[in-house]
């Protein structure tokens, strides 16, 4: 969604629409500025994992979110680790 905001309109002259836009936007924000700082780590591979708003902020705007290519594939693996983690497993399955 695309919230136009012209220069000169006042803050109390937008919809509803248009304010909960602009603060998901600026939540947003702040953050992939935080997982990017996060991820930028030396240990960023011992880091707990990632949970609670931040995952949602991934699952929602992740496809717009901007970052670099080393952060990028930290995050991958960093998902990828978690999902592995919290597998469940068929206790059929090591019966066989």
């Amino acid at each position: 969604m695309t919230v136009i905001k012209f220069p000169n309109t006042p803050e109390n002259q937008l919809s509803e629409a248009q304010k909960l836009a602009l603060e998901m936007e600026t939540e947003k924000n702040m953050y992939q500025e935080n997982i990017e700082w996060l991820m930028h780590k030396d240990d960023w591979d011992k880091l707990p994992p990632i949970d609670g708003r931040a995952l949602d902020m991934l699952a929602l705007f992740g496809d717009v979110m901007k970052f670099s290519p080393e952060i990028s594939q930290r995050i991958i693996c960093k998902l990828a680790e978690q999902l592995k983690r919290n597998q469940l497993a068929d206790p059929l399955e090591e019966l066989k």
